[in-house]
Parts: C-alpha cells; sequence; structure tokens
C-alpha cells in the first residue's frame, strides 16, 4: 500500500505560501480575469491571501468561502491536522491538537470539527449489491460512573435511564460504509430505507426489528448470534462488526467522550478512514478537494 509520509507532506507544504497557492491552483483552473478578460497568470500579492490580475489588479482571495476563510491559524497547521486526520490509526483529539499547535482548546476544537465537515461533505450514495446491517450504542457504563453521575442517572421509580445513543451502520462487501445516529422517532426499517437500495440483498443478525426487510428488499438473509451462529454459507455481519470495533476504538480510546450533537461528525470520519484505509496516500487530497465546496 503507498503511503503519503510526513516527509513528503513538509516537502509539499513547507510554509503558508505552498498551501495558498495549492488551494488556488485547486480553485482557479484555466483562470480568465472577471474584470478585463486577460489569460495572464495571477501574481502572489504579498503580506495578503490573495493573488492579482497584472493588468487591471484585480484579486481574487483563494480562502474566500472556505474553512479557512479570515482564519488567524496559519494554513500549515489546518494542513497538518488535515494530514495527521488522514495518517493516525484512530484520528486525533482535540487536546492532542491543542498541545500540538499551542492554540486554545475552543481553537482546536473548532479546527477539528470544520475538518470532520469537509469529510462529512462526501456523498457515499445508497449502498447495493449485498449488504451488512448492524447497530451498535454508546454511552457509558452505568457501572463505571461516579456517584453523583449514578444518581443523575435514577429515575423517581428506581430504574436507570437510558444513557446510551445508537448507530446504525450499513456496509457493503464492495467496502462502501454508511453510518447514521440512531434518534427516536425512526424504526430500524426506517433507517435501512434511507439508506440501502431494495436492488440489495440485506444480511442482519436476528433482532426482530428486521423482520420484513425480505418483502422490501431482493433478499434478507439473518444469522442468529444468540445461538452462537456467527457464519451461515456467505451470510454474516463480521464486516461491519469489524468496522463498530474501529469505531469504539477511536471514540473511547482517542476521543475518550463525544457528545451528540456533534457525533455524527465523528462517525463520518471513522467511515471515511475505514472506507479509504487502502488508498492512505489518496486520502489528504481527497479531503482537502472538499473545500472547494464546503
Amino acid at each position: 500500500m503507498k503511503k503519503y509520509t510526513l516527509k513528503e507532506f513538509t516537502r509539499d507544504f513547507p510554509d503558508d505560501n505552498a498551501c495558498l497557492h495549492h488551494i488556488f491552483k485547486m480553485r482557479y483552473t484555466g483562470l480568465v480575469c472577471p474584470k478585463c478578460d486577460s489569460d495572464k497568470e495571477f501574481s502572489r500579492v504579498a503580506n495578503r491571501r490573495s493573488y492579482q490580475c497584472p493588468c487591471c489588479g484585480f484579486q481574487l482571495y483563494p480562502t474566500a468561502a472556505t474553512p479557512f476563510h479570515r482564519t488567524r491559524t496559519p494554513l500549515t497547521q489546518w494542513f497538518m491536522l488535515i494530514f495527521l486526520q488522514t495518517t493516525t490509526r484512530n484520528g486525533v483529539a482535540a487536546k492532542e491538537v491543542e498541545r500540538m499547535f499551542s492554540v486554545t482548546y475552543e481553537t482546536a476544537l473548532r479546527m477539528c470539527h470544520q475538518v470532520k465537515k469537509l469529510i462529512g461533505n462526501r456523498k457515499p450514495g445508497i449502498t447495493d449489491g449485498i449488504v451488512e446491517i448492524d447497530e451498535t450504542y454508546l454511552g457509558q457504563k452505568f457501572a463505571t460512573m461516579n456517584k453523583k453521575k449514578r444518581a443523575e442517572m435514577i429515575n423517581a421509580d428506581n430504574t436507570v435511564k437510558d444513557n446510551k445513543t445508537g448507530v446504525m451502520g450499513f456496509v457493503s462487501r464492495d467496502g462502501k460504509v454508511i453510518a447514521k445516529v440512531m434518534f427516536p422517532g425512526k424504526s430500524f426499517k426506517d433507517h435501512v430505507r434511507e439508506n440501502v437500495s431494495t436492488d440489495a440483498i440485506v444480511v442482519t443478525d436476528s433482532h426482530l426489528g428486521y423482520v420484513g426487510l425480505d418483502v422490501e428488499y431482493a433478499g434478507h438473509e439473518s444469522v442468529n448470534h444468540a445461538a452462537n451462529q456467527y457464519k451461515r454459507d456467505e451470510w454474516h455481519t463480521n464486516t461491519i462488526e469489524n468496522f463498530w470495533s474501529n469505531l469504539k476504538r477511536t471514540i473511547k480510546g482517542t476521543h475518550i467522550h463525544v457528545s451528540l450533537e456533534y457525533l455524527q461528525l465523528y462517525v463520518d470520519e471513522i467511515s471515511f478512514r475505514y472506507m479509504h484505509r487502502d488508498k492512505q496516500d489518496q486520502m489528504f487530497n481527497i479531503i482537502l478537494s472538499q473545500v472547494l465546496s464546503a
């Protein structure tokens, strides 16, 4: 597997000028001045994030209408953050970015979320073919909470409040992954309908929420985990289970805690990294290209 190394990254983007020029080249190919119709090459304006037409002086700002617009953080740090998100196994936490770039935690968190939004701009489409479907739940276990937190989680009738957030995943055998945070009001089948083509053969466990999918889809196969059945011929959910292990290692190991408000951003990031795990050399440019549609 070809990799994009730190040595190559520092060679390509040694300073802010190189980063800005890369964005300029991405945004403006075959540039003709919109003011004077000149096709002469724009030149960099000193001490400003802009390029200027040599004939009429018209200026273009490559970072305008992008996550980098008016940022006081050096572009090299933005690019380095994207590089880290594509080369680390389980991503990078905002606290680590805070220490690495000597910025405030608020700045580091905002930068991380902006990069995750670039990743989330992808349009993964509806999975088809053979699609494995499963759900997992994230949240702190009641047994590991401190005394104060446990008291907050107890209802008036002495039952424990639900502290888990569900995520449903869809993995096709050709490597495409879609994962969505589950919110109240939608059934398991509603989530499946939104993300899976009716031409697909779906493979699930024996959860009752999936019963009846054979009526709407090309096929529905299931494995009964409760009876220790994990594979039946070619039917299994091992691929999506592998994805869940990646997701949980990232959430619990790297980020420790993720609020429900931003959970989908983290899920999108993990899905992207999982799908491109054999294309590490391409991930940086794929994410950076989303700057143009942010």
